[in-house]
């Protein structure tokens, strides 16, 4: 087990498995993001990406994320240390960095699974729209408060629930900044599943972790480049995207081990090259 100091957040990696791990720490203050946080969540998935330069293969299969405490997964931007910005090009800092942040979870080349149980608010929100696979118990909640400070979510969180949800709706959440139960969430496509109880969320995070971590790890990466791409520039792109990396991944080991494996019962390990 692989393990990084930080202060906000807990780092760690299973050598074995393949599955790193973040978990938001600042229970006390419901994990509200504060600059450090924000650094320590990118500087975090360049810890996982410098495991993956250094392999031989692919290190990380799948990162999964959480939160300690009980009262709330995050309660968004830590507001009292905004109070010291008083320029422009001060409080610009503030969207610059969270966007950097939420392009970390998004950006990063393997799977992302977020585990949320309690308050999701702003920032935090944010983080779970830029995971790949979203989950939360019944009790949990969700918001866009932004609004009510007077600003636009700095994350861009308008902008990601626009593609998740349509116009009409991201603009009902983030202009009304109303909650939204863990239900409501799941009904609008945003939650990939609900959980009754936080054992049952952890059990099913933690079967879809291990599913995950045992696919050829370059087919996964590929297949989230794929649909990023298709989302983010158009479905003309993602198609000729995939037309060279089908014919790239059919060149690996992964692959070939896969092949020779069809029709036995043989399960092959991947190692990602």
């Amino acid at each position: 087990m692989s393990e990084t100091n930080y202060e906000t957040i807990d780092w760690s990696f299973d050598e074995e498995s393949g599955l790193g791990r973040i978990t938001l720490d600042r229970p006390k203050a419901m994990n509200a993001i504060n600059i450090q946080m924000q650094h320590e969540l990118i500087d975090a998935f360049d810890a996982f990406q410098a495991l993956d330069d250094e392999a031989d293969g692919i290190a990380v299969r799948a990162v999964l994320v959480d939160s300690a405490g009980d009262r709330a997964f995050c309660s968004g931007l830590d507001v009292g240390e905004m109070s010291d910005f008083s320029t422009y090009h001060e409080k610009k800092r503030v969207p610059d960095l969270f966007c950097e942040m939420c392009a970390a979870f998004e950006e990063y080349d393997a799977p992302v699974i977020v585990s949320v149980d309690g308050l999701c608010l702003g920032g935090g929100f944010e983080i779970v729209m830029s995971s790949d696979f979203r989950f939360a118990t019944e009790d949990a909640s969700f918001g866009q408060p932004e609004v009510n400070f007077g600003v636009l979510p700095g994350g861009a969180a308008a902008q990601r629930l626009t593609t998740i949800v349509g116009a009409s709706r991201a603009k009902e959440i983030t202009m009304t900044g109303d909650r939204l139960s863990a239900t409501e969430a799941a009904e609008d496509g945003i939650l990939t599943d609900v959980f009754a109880e936080r054992d049952e969320l952890d059990e099913h995070v933690n079967e879809l972790a291990s599913k995950l971590t045992s696919k050829p790890p370059l087919a996964l990466r590929s297949i989230k480049q794929a649909v990023n791409i298709t989302r983010n520039v158009g479905y003309d792109a993602g198609i000729e995207y995939g037309s060279h990396a089908w014919p790239a991944l059919a060149q690996s080991d992964d692959y070939a081990k896969a092949i020779d494996a069809f029709g036995s019962d043989e399960r092959p390990e991947f190692e990602g090259k």
